[in-house]
């Protein structure tokens, strides 16, 4: 059969982070141990699984038969007006004109903001560096994808409003803690940020799916808490702060954006798993949640600053890392003309340490690109100081 691709489903690549952790897995003989630094996975070491087993058995037990049954495409109501009083904790974002929809994680809300919005052709902007699964939501789309470099606090707002002046129709953003970058947007920033949406009538797609991970330094409010003409649609997931394999996030925005959404994900998911939904709202509602994500910072604060200090000690002059105020990753940049696709592949082949060429997050030369993103979460506190004791020791051969 001849199949007929779209070009932009044709085009579309698989992610280096997959490529690096099967070149190693590959190479891997008895007694060797693999040291996954290319993950987007949070770490099974705080997953509340217990937690997650009382909530699916209790949901068997006492939900009704109806359960079982289709369920509303924007989700289980309940569910979402737990969530609403969630996110509205420490700040305005679920304002009386907006709704809130379920959805399969981040990703699908980023992609049904997409199918909603994005024309063959039309300008989508985004940060460099930005979630690679962001960008291609929006290439797959057919989306012209102009990228803004990012500064230590966030991203350039000249540069922004010269890409917003051609006609985008959306700026994706993921103001905490980056990823792939781990930069922060200043409050100054997240002000301007809006504001440029508005008088250039660019929506503001605001990712926030680490924000809840903050480890040092104070919380700043969401661009969506400054919203007043729906001009901010705020996505948020329980895969970093529960567990991935929930796949359950949530879309806030102006409620005639959300109604324009609903039909595109009736013929898409048709709506999140009922069971799933009805368990969230249950744990939700009879736990005190934001103690729960204490404890994943509490783990995941000495993995960062560990990682941190290992870097300062063990890698080459002239390479330098970010330092996120939480979240997963951190940007570590090598200097210019440094082959990064062959340091992956030797720190995957050789020393069985996958890592993510920077590559893929840059959608202004990355041919040119020589930073890496490091998780920072997923591995032992052992694991990293050894591991990146390793790759410092590799690096010194690039530089």
């Amino acid at each position: 059969m001849d199949y007929r691709f779209r070009d932009e489903v044709f085009n579309a690549k698989k992610a280096a982070m997959g490529e690096m952790y099967n070149l190693a897995k590959e190479h891997l003989r008895d007694g060797d141990k693999l040291i996954n630094f290319a993950s987007g996975h949070p770490s099974t070491e705080v997953f509340q699984d217990k937690l997650i087993k009382r909530y699916l058995n209790l949901t068997m037990e006492v939900a009704e038969k109806d359960i079982l049954q289709y369920g509303a495409h924007a989700g289980y109501l309940p569910l979402r007006q737990t969530f609403k009083k969630f996110v509205n904790e420490k700040g305005n974002v679920v304002k009386p004109e907006d709704d809130l929809i379920i959805t399969y994680g981040s990703v699908e809300a980023i992609f049904l903001t997409a199918l909603a919005l994005v024309n063959k052709g039309d300008k989508v902007i985004v940060e460099v560096p930005s979630y690679v699964n962001a960008i291609k939501s929006f290439q797959i789309q057919g989306a012209e994808v102009i990228g803004v470099p990012m500064q230590d606090d966030g991203v350039d707002l000249e540069k922004l409003e010269s890409a917003m002046r051609q006609g985008a129709k959306l700026f994706y953003t993921v103001p905490n803690f980056g990823n792939p970058s781990g930069i922060t947007m200043s409050l100054s920033k997240r002000k301007e940020v809006y504001e440029l949406g508005v008088r250039y009538q660019v929506l503001i797609v605001e990712d926030d799916p680490y924000g809840d991970l903050r480890y040092r330094n104070e919380r700043i409010p969401h661009i969506k808490e400054f919203d007043t003409e729906g001009a901010v649609a705020y996505i948020n997931s329980m895969s970093k702060l529960i567990a991935p394999a929930m796949r359950v996030g949530f879309l806030v925005a102006n409620k005639e954006f959300i109604k324009r959404i609903i039909p595109i994900k009736a013929v898409s998911t048709n709506g999140v798993t009922s069971i799933i939904q009805f368990a969230l709202w249950k744990m939700f509602e009879e736990n005190d949640m934001y103690a729960q994500i204490q404890k994943i910072c509490d783990v995941y604060s000495k993995k960062l600053f560990l990682m941190e200090k290992s870097m300062d000690k063990y890698f080459p002059e002239g390479v330098k890392h970010s330092s996120p105020d939480g979240g997963m990753y951190i940007w570590v940049t090598l200097p210019d003309g440094t082959d990064i696709g062959k340091l992956c592949k030797e720190s995957a082949i050789q020393l069985h340490i996958p890592i993510t060429p920077g590559n893929g997050f840059c959608v202004v030369e990355p041919e040119s690109c020589t930073s890496l993103r490091f998780n920072f979460v997923k591995e032992s506190l052992e694991d990293i100081d050894y591991g990146i004791q390793k790759i410092g020791k590799l690096m010194q051969h690039y530089i």
